[in-house]
């Protein structure tokens, strides 16, 4: 994800709307699965949460917190901030490391009393209301776990109505506040400052540079995303964005916003493919057709003639072909 700034005033851990990670969301993943154990079959987060709700769970997203754990974080993330030396530390490298679910993200910002912890969707708006439960649940867990009560937050902000059942918000975080003008969770000094006990300095010193290379070197585009997955074997539409952790609609709109769409890339794939397979002579044209998933030998023909002007025999008559 982008880097922090490197002064903590005002620190801003922002993920461009056209990038995500080379390997799908850890967490995002672990809300499919979650799902999953629910009975719900969904692409997404935002859809895993929809459908939980229809079903009865209430406050997916809490749900989800309680039955995951700091590992959900994925890779180095994990074993880094379990040996961070303080809160402060561990909530500076939530913010440096790790992008949220589906492209949300997660904003540090310092406040005369402390910090205060956001969660955005990519385009810089809210986020869907049960991602903001579970990232906050999450984090409070992990804190109060590492750094003991002392660690708590000050305040939890919530858009949200007053739930029915405000109680079970009010037992996890403390002081709670519903329809406020956005989501924050507020950390004090206090809280801060609480040292993580069973840190290991020599363990993270040791993690540190190669999650600050993952970090660094993990952005890349949705059409390059896409084009790999494309490569390594994936098909469909739904299948690919499964792997990404984001609906088809959404994975259509990052890959519009780039100049591109998933017909355009799979079809170029298909098109490498095809000239690499037609290099070799002794490989039917009929064999090529069926590999690259052509109803028939004919229709491999007419996308071949489209892709380079000529029928495959003919191309491969050609002295210079590749």
């Amino acid at each position: 994800m982008s880097r922090c700034s490197d002064s903590y005033e005002g620190i801003r851990c922002p993920v461009s709307a056209n990038h995500l990670p080379s390997d799908a969301d850890p967490i995002a993943a672990q809300v499919l699965a979650f799902g999953a154990a629910h009975g719900v079959d969904a692409v997404s987060p935002d859809q895993t949460w929809e459908l939980l709700e229809r079903t009865g769970v209430p406050h997916p997203g809490l749900e989800f917190a309680a039955w995951t754990d700091t590992m959900a974080f994925g890779g180095l993330l994990g074993p880094v901030i379990v040996n961070s030396p303080d809160v402060r530390t561990l909530v500076e490298d939530l913010c440096r490391f790790h992008p949220m679910f589906d492209r949300d993200r997660i904003v540090v910002a310092r406040r005369p009393t402390g910090v205060s912890v956001s969660v955005l969707s990519a385009e810089g708006g809210p986020s869907h209301p049960d991602t903001v439960d579970a990232v906050f649940a999450l984090l409070c867990r992990t804190v109060r776990r590492l750094a003991g009560h002392q660690a708590a937050p000050s305040e939890v902000r919530f858009r949200r109505p007053t739930p029915g059942d405000a109680g079970v918000y009010d037992a996890l975080f403390g002081r709670v506040v519903f329809a406020a003008p956005g989501d924050v969770c507020f950390f004090g000094e206090t809280a801060l400052s609480a040292p993580i006990v069973q840190a290991d300095p020599v363990v993270r010193s040791m993690l540190w540079p190669y999650a600050e290379r993952r970090a660094t070197h993990r952005e890349v585009s949705w059409a390059a995303a896409v084009g790999k997955l494309l490569a390594d074997g994936g098909a469909e539409l739904t299948d690919v964005a499964r792997a990404l952790a984001v609906s088809t609609r959404t994975l259509q709109s990052r890959l519009e916003a780039e100049g591109t769409s998933f017909a355009a890339l799979a079809d170029s794939v298909r098109r490498e493919r095809a000239l690499g397979m037609i290099a070799m002579p002794d490989l039917p044209v009929t064999v090529i057709a069926a590999r690259l998933g052509f109803a028939t030998p004919s229709a491999f023909t007419r996308a071949f003639r489209r892709w380079t002007g000529m029928s495959p025999s003919r191309y491969r008559q050609q002295p210079d072909a590749p």
